[in-house]
């Protein structure tokens, strides 16, 4: 069993490289065209994810948008997740300026003050715009960051990634096993470094905070490093721009609740960090992949 196992892993392995490869050679405008076409085309024939889509964005957004704009949300967000592939590879053959001249980064002065602390900065973070581009651009301007990644279950796809994550320099820690993972992100902390969390898709061990106005359950892993670290929670964004740069949003310092209720305490930050993820896709709802998850449930 396990010759055929690798022999599939290789065969998808080969083929995801030799679409690389061909993205690599393609100019930018052909590869935003041919992504709003398969876009179109992943909207029109991948029923389940439409719909899925549609439903979530009906529960948080049909009473702000009619019917044409949450379908027009909805074609934007399925041309965003090939286009996301394209830019990804596409970065891993730009020269250090260049990748440099494509990542503007807004709000330098909140993360470079809770650098200068020492203290560890947990990232509060959502899957807005191209995410391991965020990562790299942090890492390209000198930032310590790192972030915890889930092993994919396809190993062909795994070795490609992991691939990717090289060549844009980008550091990372295995999710799995739990309990090595957990202790090098707090060693991380310890350090000062920045850790960057994804926390806006459903998690069945989080608590239950408000979310558009709904009950979802939601992972408390920023709120625990962020109290039992003491450290600092930044909120981090990041946005396609029109001309296929990239922008980085770095706001303030959240204001953490810290009593001798460990509980209520981590529950309540995580409502607090919800709160500010959910701003962001109030403003920009075609750039964030959550959609796609079953969020309200």
């Amino acid at each position: 069993m396990k010759r055929p196992k690798k022999l599939i892993r290789d065969f998808i392995y080969l083929v995801t490289q030799l679409i690389a490869f061909i993205t690599s050679l393609l100019p930018p405008w052909f590869l935003y065209f041919i992504s709003r076409i398969l876009g179109n085309c992943g909207y029109l024939f991948l029923a389940r994810s439409r719909n899925r889509v549609l439903s979530n964005l009906r529960i948080a957004l049909g009473k702000e948008k009619n019917k044409r704009e949450l379908s027009a949300i909805a074609k934007e967000q399925f041309s965003n997740i090939y286009l996301g592939f394209c830019e990804t590879v596409k970065a891993t053959n730009l020269s250090q300026e260049k990748f440099s001249k494509s990542i503007k980064i807004e709000g330098r002065e909140y993360l470079e003050e809770a650098l200068a602390k020492g203290k560890g900065i947990v990232g509060v973070c959502a899957h807005f715009g191209n995410f391991p581009l965020m990562v790299a651009g942090l890492s390209s301007a000198g930032y310590p960051v790192n972030t915890m990644v889930k092993k994919q279950s396809n190993l062909g796809m795994q070795k490609f990634l992991q691939k990717l994550r090289r060549k844009l320099k980008i550091t990372w820690i295995e999710k799995y096993p739990l309990e090595k993972s957990l202790k090098e992100a707090m060693d991380w902390l310890k350090k000062g470094g920045l850790f960057c969390m994804l926390m806006d898709q459903y998690s069945g061990k989080g608590v239950r905070v408000d979310f558009f106005g709904y009950s979802v359950q939601t992972a408390i892993g920023a709120a625990t490093f962020a109290r039992r670290m003491d450290a600092l929670a930044l909120p981090i964004f990041c946005l396609r721009n029109p001309d296929g740069t990239h922008h980085i949003i770095i706001k303030e310092p959240i204001k953490l609740v810290r009593t001798d209720n460990v509980r209520k305490d981590i529950a309540e930050n995580t409502a607090s960090f919800m709160k500010i993820i959910e701003s962001f896709i109030r403003k920009y709802p075609e750039q964030w992949f959550g959609w796609l998850n079953r969020r309200f449930r």
